[in-house]
């Protein structure tokens, strides 16, 4: 109780299957368990609480961080005219490392200041990245998988 994990749905209501993608059914579905995508937790009055997709979160020396999370808390600390997202990328001590990306040079340390009384320590962002634009899919949302490629190609430039 209270520990989040991934959220499992089973019962009549839950579908059976994706139409003609056997792959993705398989993919779905384990013992009967309809993998959501969403992370949760169960208080002690046995309510389920959403905190976010699985895609979105990061496992850092163990523990699960929240990339929205850290997205919200650098929001509250850049001016209002600089846009921003985190993304992650693989790192050989603790499995992976939270990198800012940011549409405007800002003060790193400062920024990093702000966030620590916002944010434990693991959840800090390593490294800042400056991208005039951040790349949006056709449906307006950022693109997080361009934006990583972006930065993991600038990281080994630099």
């Amino acid at each position: 109780m209270g520990e989040i994990g991934k959220i499992l749905v089973k019962g009549e209501s839950v579908f059976a299957g994706y139409f003609d993608d056997f792959e993705a059914t398989a993919q779905s579905f384990h013992s009967g368990w309809y993998d959501t995508g969403d992370m949760g937790y169960m208080d002690a009055d046995g309510f389920l609480w959403h905190v976010g997709r699985l895609r979105r979160f990061v496992k850092i020396g163990g523990e699960m961080v929240s990339l929205i999370k850290v997205e919200e808390e650098l929001e509250k600390v850049l001016p209002s005219d600089i846009s921003c997202c985190v993304v992650e990328l693989p790192d050989a001590v603790k499995g992976a490392k939270i990198v800012a990306v940011v549409t405007q040079p800002i003060s790193e340390r400062r920024t990093l200041h702000e966030l620590s009384k916002r944010l434990p320590a693991i959840a800090l962002p390593k490294r800042f990245v400056v991208l005039e634009d951040l790349p949006k899919m056709p449906s307006g949302k950022t693109d997080f998988k361009e934006i990583t490629k972006i930065v993991q190609d600038s990281l080994k430039r630099s």
